[in-house]
Protein backbone atom coordinates (compact mmCIF):
# COMPACT_ATOMS: atom_id res chain seq x y z
CA UNK A 1 0.00 0.00 0.00
CA UNK A 2 2.70 2.70 0.66
CA UNK A 3 4.99 1.46 -1.84
CA UNK A 4 7.51 4.29 -2.95
CA UNK A 5 5.86 6.80 0.04
CA UNK A 6 9.99 7.54 1.28
CA UNK A 7 10.53 8.68 -2.50
CA UNK A 8 7.58 11.35 -2.40
CA UNK A 9 8.38 12.66 1.12
CA UNK A 10 11.81 13.42 -0.46
CA UNK A 11 10.61 14.67 -3.19
CA UNK A 12 8.42 17.12 -1.23
CA UNK A 13 11.39 18.05 1.06
CA UNK A 14 13.59 19.29 -1.93
CA UNK A 15 10.49 20.97 -3.60
CA UNK A 16 9.82 23.07 -0.08
CA UNK A 17 14.02 23.67 0.03
CA UNK A 18 13.95 25.23 -3.29
CA UNK A 19 10.78 27.04 -2.97
CA UNK A 20 12.44 28.81 0.23
CA UNK A 21 15.95 29.71 -1.67
CA UNK A 22 13.57 31.04 -4.45
CA UNK A 23 11.76 33.28 -1.55
CA UNK A 24 14.73 34.00 0.06
CA UNK A 25 16.38 35.43 -3.37
CA UNK A 26 13.31 37.36 -4.78
CA UNK A 27 13.47 39.18 -0.99
CA UNK A 28 16.98 40.22 -1.35
CA UNK A 29 16.52 41.13 -5.14
CA UNK A 30 13.45 43.11 -4.03
CA UNK A 31 15.23 44.44 -1.14
CA UNK A 32 18.15 45.40 -2.55
CA UNK A 33 16.70 47.51 -4.97
CA UNK A 34 14.20 49.18 -2.55
CA UNK A 35 17.15 49.94 -0.62
CA UNK A 36 18.11 53.32 -3.29
CA UNK A 37 14.07 54.51 -3.08
CA UNK A 38 14.22 54.32 0.84
CA UNK A 39 15.50 57.72 2.59
CA UNK A 40 18.68 58.34 3.96
CA UNK A 41 18.81 56.67 7.61
CA UNK A 42 21.83 57.86 10.15
CA UNK A 43 22.22 54.48 11.23
CA UNK A 44 21.94 52.66 8.17
CA UNK A 45 25.79 51.10 7.54
CA UNK A 46 25.03 52.16 3.54
CA UNK A 47 25.36 55.88 4.06
CA UNK A 48 27.24 55.91 7.61
CA UNK A 49 29.54 58.67 7.61
CA UNK A 50 27.10 60.80 4.79
CA UNK A 51 25.34 64.23 6.07
CA UNK A 52 22.24 65.03 4.51
CA UNK A 53 21.78 68.56 3.00
CA UNK A 54 19.66 70.96 5.04
CA UNK A 55 15.99 71.67 3.92
CA UNK A 56 15.72 75.07 2.72
CA UNK A 57 11.92 76.40 3.80
CA UNK A 58 10.27 77.59 0.36
CA UNK A 59 7.96 80.64 -0.18
CA UNK A 60 4.68 80.18 -0.38
CA UNK A 61 3.49 81.85 -4.24
CA UNK A 62 1.17 84.37 -3.36
CA UNK A 63 -2.07 85.09 -5.93
CA UNK A 64 -0.95 86.14 -9.52
CA UNK A 65 -0.43 90.02 -10.38
CA UNK A 66 -3.10 91.31 -11.83
CA UNK A 67 -2.85 92.75 -15.40
CA UNK A 68 -2.01 96.19 -16.24
CA UNK A 69 -5.21 97.88 -16.46
CA UNK A 70 -7.83 95.07 -15.48
CA UNK A 71 -10.23 96.34 -13.87
CA UNK A 72 -11.42 94.49 -9.97
CA UNK A 73 -14.89 96.36 -10.85
CA UNK A 74 -15.54 94.73 -13.88
CA UNK A 75 -15.86 90.74 -13.42
CA UNK A 76 -13.17 88.39 -15.22
CA UNK A 77 -15.12 87.01 -18.96
CA UNK A 78 -16.02 83.38 -18.61
CA UNK A 79 -13.08 81.83 -20.42
CA UNK A 80 -14.88 78.02 -20.70
CA UNK A 81 -17.13 80.03 -23.03
CA UNK A 82 -14.08 79.57 -25.21
CA UNK A 83 -13.74 76.03 -27.54
CA UNK A 84 -11.04 74.03 -25.19
CA UNK A 85 -10.64 75.58 -22.20
CA UNK A 86 -12.29 73.98 -19.97
CA UNK A 87 -12.10 74.76 -15.57
CA UNK A 88 -8.54 73.43 -15.61
CA UNK A 89 -6.86 75.45 -18.20
CA UNK A 90 -9.11 78.30 -17.37
CA UNK A 91 -7.63 78.32 -13.59
CA UNK A 92 -4.38 78.15 -15.48
CA UNK A 93 -5.08 81.18 -17.23
CA UNK A 94 -5.98 83.07 -14.39
CA UNK A 95 -2.52 82.14 -12.69
CA UNK A 96 -0.62 83.55 -16.19
CA UNK A 97 -3.71 86.62 -15.53
CA UNK A 98 -6.00 86.02 -18.88
CA UNK A 99 -9.37 86.95 -17.38
CA UNK A 100 -10.97 88.46 -20.38
CA UNK A 101 -11.72 87.93 -24.08
CA UNK A 102 -10.27 91.28 -24.83
CA UNK A 103 -6.73 89.64 -23.87
CA UNK A 104 -6.74 86.89 -25.83
CA UNK A 105 -8.50 88.86 -28.85
CA UNK A 106 -5.55 90.81 -28.59
CA UNK A 107 -2.62 88.27 -29.06
CA UNK A 108 -0.38 88.06 -31.12
CA UNK A 109 1.38 84.67 -32.90
CA UNK A 110 4.15 85.48 -30.44
CA UNK A 111 1.42 85.54 -27.67
CA UNK A 112 -0.12 82.37 -28.75
CA UNK A 113 3.74 80.31 -29.03
CA UNK A 114 4.63 81.79 -25.76
CA UNK A 115 0.93 80.50 -23.89
CA UNK A 116 0.66 77.56 -25.58
CA UNK A 117 4.26 76.73 -24.31
CA UNK A 118 2.81 77.40 -20.58
CA UNK A 119 -0.28 75.59 -20.40
CA UNK A 120 1.01 72.65 -18.76
CA UNK A 121 -0.41 69.38 -19.95
CA UNK A 122 -2.41 71.31 -22.70
CA UNK A 123 0.65 72.73 -24.83
CA UNK A 124 -0.37 73.69 -28.59
CA UNK A 125 -4.04 74.32 -27.30
CA UNK A 126 -4.63 77.85 -27.46
CA UNK A 127 -3.39 77.30 -31.43
CA UNK A 128 -5.13 74.05 -32.30
CA UNK A 129 -8.21 75.46 -31.28
CA UNK A 130 -7.90 79.34 -32.34
CA UNK A 131 -9.01 80.91 -29.36
CA UNK A 132 -8.38 84.60 -31.18
CA UNK A 133 -10.81 84.27 -33.56
CA UNK A 134 -13.77 82.92 -30.90
CA UNK A 135 -12.33 85.61 -28.32
CA UNK A 136 -13.44 88.21 -30.51
CA UNK A 137 -16.90 86.77 -31.17
CA UNK A 138 -17.22 86.78 -28.07
CA UNK A 139 -16.64 89.93 -27.17
CA UNK A 140 -18.94 91.20 -30.49
CA UNK A 141 -21.51 89.14 -28.55
CA UNK A 142 -20.86 90.38 -25.43
CA UNK A 143 -20.91 94.07 -26.65
CA UNK A 144 -24.08 93.40 -28.53
CA UNK A 145 -25.81 92.48 -25.35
Amino acid sequence: MFEGWMFLVTEIWVLLVLAGLLGLFCGWIIWGFGKKGRALNPEDAAVAGKTLPPLEPQAEPGPPALPPGFDLDNTPDDLRRIRGIGPKIEAQCHRLGIYSYAQIAAWTAEDIAHIDAQLRGFEGRASRDDWVSEAKALMVEKRES
